[in-house]
């Protein structure tokens, strides 16, 4: 699944650094905005943009990669694709658990957002099945 991940990212991102610094704050910030307005698109375009970015600047357990690959997966979320949020959750969730430890507010943040995806997923099969949902 992350092969698949990297190899969507890899073709559909060439990020030409211009000679300013990339902000990741700034990006990011844009990102949730993005997403927040549901502008499924260009978010996960920003999304990826970030990502890769990321991969490249960042060591493998920083705040920001968990960060990023977080809102990612709300990115892929909102974009109905459920198999990229969900590797991008899961990501997002073991770089936390080691940089914060297993019972960590920002731990749970990322395990609110997996079954937020999972609520999604299985009120779309019990509409496809039509199936009555109560809350």
């Amino acid at each position: 699944m992350l092969k698949d991940l990297r190899r969507l990212l890899q073709g559909e991102t060439k990020t030409k650094e211009t000679k300013e610094e990339f902000d990741w704050e700034e990006k990011n910030r844009e990102l949730i905005a993005l997403i927040r307005t549901r502008k499924v698109d260009e978010a996960v375009k920003l999304g990826q943009e970030l990502l890769d970015y990321v991969d490249r600047k960042y060591k493998k357990d920083s705040r920001e990669k968990a960060t990023t690959y977080n809102n990612m997966g709300m990115a892929f979320l909102l974009a109905k694709e459920y198999a990229l949020a969900r590797e991008c959750f899961e990501q997002a969730l073991e770089m936390r658990k080691r940089i914060f430890g297993e019972n960590h507010n920002e731990v749970a943040v990322i395990l609110l957002n997996l079954s937020q995806l999972y609520r999604v997923q299985a009120q779309e099969i019990m509409v496809l099945n039509r199936v009555e949902t109560t809350e």
